[in-house]
C-alpha cells in the first residue's frame, strides 16, 4: 500500500487568528476572518462541535471531542459522526486503515489535508487513514462537504476537502503522558513535552512519541505504529506574525486482514446461499444481510494462514514446488510504511492592508502493500502452473536458461518469493499568498502554489525465510542480501518507473460585506495546471497498470518473443488544466441566525498508475480518459450561540466524467487496474446536525442526511455497445441514509458519553446486484477526574467500548462492476475495551 503524502503546500492556522481558523492553509486561515460573519458564536463549541458561519457547508470538531474517543484513533474515525460521512475503519484501534464516503465519493476524490499538507497519494490519490498525525496533537478538524478552499493545492478534489491541524506549543513548561490497554492486546504509550517561552523572542516547542502494538481482531497477525512529532513556533511581534517549523515522522508494520470474496463465500456456504454468479442480477441482487448467525460466523473466520513451510527451502535433488504453499501466510500480507515531512509556515503583515502568509513543505514516502508471486527457476517452466503469469522468459535474462534462486545446484524448482510494488516518494511544495484589505467592507488575495512530487515506483523481488518470513519487508530494494537477481545479475522487478506530478496553481478571491456587515460574498477562481511526466523502463503490458515486462533481455529479443508489448519510454508527458469558479454567501437574519449558500467547481485528474496500462504509441487506451469535473451547489441555514450550534442544507452536485478504477487480482498475486468511465452522475440530499447544552453537566448531538447518487450512462465501448449496465443504478459504497448521535453527561468527578450511528444498505458494484446491509453500532465513553497534579495539570481515569452491543457487520467494501468480478468485504470489529490512564502536569 502506498502512502504518499502530497506535500502540496499550505500549513497550519494562523494562532492569532484562531477564531475563525477553519480553512486549511494560512492564507485561507488569515482571509476567513474576513468571511465569519460572528466571531465569538461561531467559535463557542458544543463539547466541541461547531457549525461554522462561512458561505460553505462546514463541520468542524474539537479537540474536545476527540479526546473523548479512544487515544490514538484514526481522525477521519472521529469525523465519522458529521452528517454526510461515512468512515469504515479496518479494526477498532485506526492503525489497521479504513475507507471514507462524503456525499458518495470515496477518499481518493476528496482532498485530505494535515496541516495543509495533502495526505492523498500523489498518484492515484488514495487515503491512507492509518498514518496520520497522534489524536492528543490535533486541534481541530473541519469539513468542506463538495466544496474547496480557493487555494486547496490539489488534481482530485472532486468531492470536497477533509483539513486538520496540530495544536500550538504551549506558553508554559509542561509534560503529559497517556497508556492505553485493551482488548486484542492492545497497548498504546503517548508522551509530549512543551518547553514553554525560553527565549527572550517568545519562542516556544514541543515534542512528542507514541507507540501503538495489537493483534489483529481477526486472524492472525498484528499492527506496529510508532510516530514522532516536533513543533518550534515563533510570534512575530504583537499583531499575529509568525513563523513556525514543524516536523512528523510515522512508521507502520501492518498486516492485512484477509478480505472475503463472493466466490470465498460461494466455495464457505455452498451455492444455495450464494448463487452462481449468472443468477446474481441487479432484478434479483444478492443481499447479504440474509446470512444467519451461523454463516456469518463461518465467514468471520475464514483468515489468513497462521504458519508457513515452503518446500523449496528444503532444496535437494528434483523438483521442489511452493506453488500450493504459503500464497496466504499472514506476514507475507503486509502493509510496510515509512513516512514523515518537514512544514514551514508564516504570517507577516508588509503593512496595515497588506498581509503575506508562505508556507512551504518536504515530504518523503516509502511504502509497499506486500504480496508473493511463485517463480520458476528455469525459463523452461514458466508457463508451469501456480508460477507468476507473467515471467516470460526474465529469468534467463538472455543469457542463461535460468537461476538457481535457492541454492540447491538445479534450476528445477518453483520458488516463492515476496513481490511487492515500492513506492519511495520525495515531494516539495510551497504556496504564498497575498490578502488586501482595501477597506473594512472589500478584501483581496492572490494566491500561487508550486508543487513537484517526485515518484518512483519500482517491484523488487525479495527473499522469504523456511517459514515464509521476509528477509525484508521493502523486498530486494537497495540490492541487500534478500534481492533476487536474474542470469544477467540485475534484480528481478514487477515494475521499474519514474513519475513526476507537477502542480502549477493560481487562485483569486473577493471577500465583501454589505448592509452593515449583514450580508458577506464571496467570489473566488482557482485554476490548477497539472502535469505528469511518465518514465517507463520496462516494457508496457496492455491494460496493465502495476505489473511490466522488466527484463536483462535485449530489445530485439523481447520484440521477437513479445510483439504485443509496448517499449520502454522516457519522459512521456500528460497534461490538465482547469479553471474553477467558487461563489457563496452569508446573509445574517439575527444575531443567532444566518442562510447561506455556495456554488464550487472541483476537478480531479486521472491517476497515475492507471496511465502506465498503456504507452500512448503502441498500445493506445481504450477511449481518452478525461478528468473528472463537478459543479457543487448548497443552499442551508444556520443557528449558532454558546448552547446551540445547528445547521442543515440542501445540496445537488452534477458529476461527469466520473471515473471507476477497478483492480482484478490474479492468480499469481498480481493485480490489474483498469479504469473505465462511466459518465455523468447525479446527487442530491440533505444534512443536518444539531448540538445542544442546555445546562453545563449535559449536552446532546444528532444528526441525520439523505444522500441519491445515481449514475446517468452506461458504460459503452468505443464502438457503442454497452460494457456494462449501470444508467440509473446507485454508487457503490454508498449509504443513502445515515442518522446518528451524541449524548454526554457531565458531573464532576464523573462524565459519560455515548454515541450511535446507523448506515443504511450500500451495493457492492456498479450495477448493484449485491447488496452489504445496513447496521448500528453504539459506543460509549466515560471518564474520571482524579484530581490536579499541579496548578495546570491533571490525571484521569478513561474507558472506552467501541460496539458496546458487538454488532456483526460489514465494513470495508472492495467494490466491483458485477457479482461476477468478486467484490469482497471486510468485517467491522467486535466490541472491544479500552482503558487509559492520563497525565498532565
Amino acid at each position: 500500500m502506498k502512502f504518499l503524502v502530497a506535500a502540496s503546500t499550505i500549513a497550519i492556522g494562523s494562532v492569532a487568528l484562531a477564531s475563525a481558523a477553519h480553512a486549511q492553509s494560512t492564507g485561507s486561515v488569515d482571509v476567513e476572518e474576513a468571511i465569519v460573519v460572528t466571531g465569538t458564536r461561531a467559535d463557542a463549541a458544543v463539547n466541541g462541535f461547531k457549525a461554522p458561519e462561512t458561505p460553505k457547508a462546514k463541520a468542524v470538531l474539537t479537540q474536545e471531542l476527540v479526546a473523548r474517543q479512544n487515544p490514538g484513533k484514526a481522525i477521519f474515525d472521529t469525523i465519522n459522526i458529521v452528517p454526510g460521512v461515512n468512515f469504515t475503519s479496518t479494526d477498532p484501534y485506526g492503525a489497521a486503515g479504513g475507507n471514507l464516503r462524503i456525499r458518495g465519493f470515496d477518499g481518493a476524490r476528496i482532498s485530505a489535508t494535515f496541516d495543509g499538507v495533502q495526505v492523498n497519494d500523489s498518484g492515484n490519490y488514495s487515503l491512507y487513514t492509518n498514518q496520520q498525525l497522534d489524536s492528543e496533537l490535533i486541534e481541530q478538524v473541519n469539513i468542506n462537504f463538495g466544496a474547496t478552499d480557493v487555494d486547496s493545492p490539489t488534481a482530485s478534489a472532486a468531492g470536497g476537502t477533509v483539513n486538520y491541524r496540530t495544536r500550538l506549543p504551549k506558553e508554559e513548561l509542561g509534560a503529559a503522558i497517556n497508556y492505553s490497554h485493551g482488548t486484542f492486546n492492545y497497548n498504546r504509550v503517548f508522551g509530549v513535552i512543551d518547553t514553554g517561552v525560553f527565549t527572550p523572542f517568545g519562542t516556544r516547542a514541543f515534542f512528542s512519541a507514541s507507540d501503538t502494538k495489537y493483534d489483529q481482531f481477526r486472524g492472525p497477525g498484528g499492527i506496529h505504529k510508532q510516530q514522532y512529532n516536533v513543533r518550534v513556533y515563533q510570534p512575530i511581534g504583537e499583531n499575529g506574525d509568525f513563523v513556525s517549523l514543524a516536523g512528523h515522522y510515522n512508521e507502520n508494520r501492518n498486516n492485512f486482514y484477509r478480505r472475503v470474496g463472493i466466490n470465498d463465500m460461494r466455495t464457505l456456504l455452498g451455492s444455495a446461499t450464494i448463487p452462481a454468479s449468472a443468477s446474481i442480477t441487479p432484478a434479483s441482487p444478492l443481499d447479504l444481510g440474509n446470512l444467519t448467525d451461523a454463516q456469518q460466523e463461518t465467514i468471520f473466520n475464514f483468515n489468513n494462514d497462521a504458519t508457513c513451510t515452503l518446500p523449496s527451502s528444503s532444496g535437494g535433488a528434483g523438483q521442489q514446488s511452493d506453488a500450493s504453499s504459503c500464497a496466504n501466510y499472514y506476514n507475507t500480507s503486509i502493509n510496510p510504511s515509512n513516512t514523515g515531512n518537514i512544514r514551514f509556515n508564516s504570517r507577516f503583515a508588509l503593512s496595515e492592508k497588506l498581509i503575506a502568509t508562505l508556507d512551504a513543505s518536504y515530504q518523503y514516502v516509502l511504502a509497499n502493500g506486500g504480496g508473493t508471486s511463485v517463480f520458476a527457476e528455469s525459463d523452461a517452466n514458466r508457463s508451469v502452473s501456480g508460477v507468476y503469469s507473467r515471467q516470460g522468459t526474465r529469468i534467463g535474462g538472455g543469457v542463461a536458461s535460468g537461476v538457481d534462486i535457492n541454492g540447491d545446484g538445479d534450476t528445477d524448482d518453483l520458488v516463492r518469493l515476496l513481490f511487492p510494488s515500492n513506492t519511495r516518494t520525495h515531494r516539495l511544495g510551497a504556496t504564498l499568498s497575498l490578502r488586501y484589505e482595501a477597506s473594512p467592507e472589500n478584501t483581496f488575495r492572490v494566491a500561487y502554489t508550486w508543487d513537484r512530487a517526485k515518484h518512483r515506483q519500482t517491484g523488487e523481488a525479495g527473499r522469504l525465510d523456511q517459514l515464509g518470513n521476509p528477509l525484508n519487508v521493502f523486498g530486494g530494494i537497495g540490492d541487500d542480501d534478500s534481492a533476487v537477481k536474474d542470469a544477467a545479475g540485475n534484480v528481478l522487478q514487477k515494475r521499474d518507473r519514474l513519475s513526476y506530478a507537477i502542480l502549477h496553481q493560481v487562485a483569486g478571491e473577493y471577500i465583501g460585506k454589505y448592509f452593515d456587515n449583514t450580508l458577506t460574498v464571496q467570489a473566488g477562481v482557482r485554476a490548477p495546471f497539472f502535469r505528469r511526466n511518465l518514465t517507463n523502463n520496462c516494457w508496457t503490458i496492455a491494460g496493465s497498470s502495476n505489473d511490466a515486462y522488466c527484463t536483462s533481455e535485449s530489445d530485439a529479443v523481447v520484440e521477437a518473443k513479445y510483439p504485443a508489448y509496448a517499449a520502454p519510454y522516457a519522459a512521456r508527458k500528460v497534461a490538465y488544466s482547469a479553471v474553477l469558479p467558487n461563489a457563496g454567501f452569508v446573509y445574517k437574519i439575527t444575531p443567532q441566525v444566518n442562510v447561506f449558500g455556495n456554488f464550487s467547481q472541483g476537478f480531479s485528474a486521472p491517476r497515475t498508475d492507471n496511465l502506465y496500462g498503456f504507452d500512448g504509441v503502441k498500445i493506445q487506451p481504450t477511449s481518452l480518459v478525461k478528468p473528472e469535473r463537478t459543479n457543487s451547489f448548497d443552499l442551508g441555514a444556520r443557528y449558532t450561540s454558546r448552547v446551540v450550534q445547528a445547521q442543515a442544507s440542501a445540496w445537488y452536485i452534477g458529476y461527469k466524467n466520473r471515473i471507476i478504477s477497478s483492480q482484478v487480482l490474479l492468480e499469481d498475486g498480481s493485480s490489474l487496474n483498469l479504469d473505465r468511465n462511466v459518465g455523468r452522475v447525479r446527487s442530491y440530499g440533505f444534512d443536518a446536525s444539531v448540538a445542544v447544552r442546555p445546562v453545563d453537566m449535559f449536552s446532546l448531538y444528532t444528526f441525520a442526511s439523505y444522500t441519491n447518487a445515481k449514475l446517468r450512462d452506461d458504460v459503452v465501448s468505443p464502438a457503442g455497445a454497452i460494457l456494462s449496465p449501470t444508467k440509473g443504478k446507485f454508487v457503490a459504497e454508498t449509504p443513502k441514509w445515515q442518522v446518528g448521535g451524541r449524548a454526554q453527561f457531565d458531573y464532576e468527578p464523573v462524565s459519560i458519553g455515548a454515541q450511535v450511528k446507523y448506515v443504511g444498505d450500500r451495493f457492492l458494484t456498479d450495477i448493484n446486484d449485491v447488496i452489504a446491509p445496513s447496521y448500528t453500532t453504539v459506543d460509549l465513553d466515560a471518564r474520571v477526574n482524579l484530581g490536579k497534579v499541579n496548578d495546570k495539570g491533571s490525571i484521569y481515569l478513561q474507558l472506552n467500548v467501541i460496539n458496546l452491543f458487538d454488532k456483526f457487520y460489514i465494513g470495508n467494501l472492495s467494490t466491483q462492476a458485477a457479482a461476477s468480478n468478486n467484490p469482497q468485504v471486510e468485517f467491522g470489529s467486535p466490541r472491544t475495551f479500552v482503558g487509559s490512564i492520563h497525565f498532565e502536569f
